[in-house]
């Protein structure tokens, strides 16, 4: 009896994962995305069939909202019933972004969507893009699980496995990627997958037991845009100009306190700000209980308009705010405020 060919769905977009190194300088490659394949291949120890699909090629850097209506068309094309699940391989600066695009638009999808990225190109003796895809493919095969993950192993060695609307940016001295809350949905440390914390991270259930459909909405078209400023000492916001066509909604990330500034001179603070531009929706993150007891400064914020939202990332956040407010179908605060895919914690 011949092994059974498991059939997975890959849409590449370039990033580091599907680029080379030449003459000191990082660039996509076209052929980097066979070559991730081909090497995987020589290694597997299952048979695996890959669709493939390439809307773009980019350095994710230079992702915009607008790519995520490619991915998202893309994906809408995709007949999942034939498939044991979707990798998207993808850039590592703006992972996060895209991970959380896709879990709030496919959040009902019945097989595993998993972003996969990596530290440095493919043949780089330091490079992990081969354990990250491995990783995706094992994932995928050995859990069926459905949502949207990403997969990255970090300096440590272990693989580990992020809820997408969880994955924060990746530090800047170690290439290693965290979960908002500090704890991952799960580790695999090549002897078995382990979940993660019970208390921040959803059961194994809650997953399985999730409507599941493939009836997608319409892919969102951008035009609204979205500013988002953090707190630092000495944020001055008379600097900023929201000019004759300001964006639909600003995301204030305050400090971890779930405060900021509400003391300025001549409108420097973010109290003034906030109260000079009335027809743009502020946001505040992150509190960690709006309603419970609050710092002076973040009763200011509040009062002068700002809505505040509870336990969730700048990353998940900003990337939110561009879904409510491309869609008509719900008010975009009560949109922002509904959990798509466990993004508040």
């Amino acid at each position: 009896m011949y092994p059974t060919i498991q059939n997975i769905f890959l849409l590449q977009t370039g990033g580091t994962i599907g680029s080379a190194i030449h003459d000191g300088c990082i660039d996509v490659d076209p052929e980097k995305g066979d070559a991730l394949i081909q090497t995987y291949l020589k290694s597997a120890s299952r048979l695996v069939d890959f669709e493939v699909s390439r809307p773009f090629t980019i350095l994710s850097e230079n992702l915009v909202p607008a790519h995520w209506s490619q991915i998202i068309d893309a994906l809408k094309t995709v007949d999942f019933d034939r498939y044991k699940g979707i990798i998207v391989t993808h850039g590592s600066d703006t992972l996060p972004y895209t991970a959380a695009a896709l879990s709030y638009f496919f959040s009902t999808t019945p097989i595993p969507i998993v972003l996969v990225c990596s530290n440095h190109p493919l043949g780089h003796p330091e490079s992990n893009a081969l354990p990250n895809f491995s990783g995706a493919v094992d994932f995928i095969l050995n859990t069926a699980l459905p949502g949207i993950f990403t997969v990255y192993e970090n300096k440590d060695g272990k693989t580990q496995i992020h809820l997408g609307t969880r994955l924060l940016e990746a530090d800047w001295i170690n290439d290693n990627f965290l979960s908002f809350g500090g704890c991952p949905f799960a580790v695999n440390d090549r002897h078995c997958l382990s979940h993660g914390n019970a208390r921040l991270s959803p059961s194994i259930d809650a997953l399985k037991d999730r409507a599941h459909h493939t009836s997608w909405a319409a892919t969102p078209v951008f035009t609204e845009k979205v500013l988002a400023l953090r707190a630092y000492p000495g944020m001055d916001y008379r600097y900023i100009d929201l000019g004759t066509t300001p964006p639909a909604a600003v995301l204030h990330a305050l400090y971890h306190s779930a405060t900021g500034n509400a003391e300025g001179t001549d409108g420097a603070s973010l109290a003034d700000f906030i109260a000079s531009h009335p027809s743009v929706d502020h946001y505040l993150i992150s509190f960690k209980n709006a309603q419970g007891d609050l710092y002076a400064t973040g009763h200011d914020l509040i009062g002068q308009g700002g809505i505040p939202l509870e336990n969730i990332s700048f990353e998940a956040a900003v990337t939110k705010l561009y879904f409510a407010y491309n869609q008509k179908e719900t008010d975009p605060v009560a949109y922002i405020r509904t959990e798509r895919f466990f993004e508040f914690v």
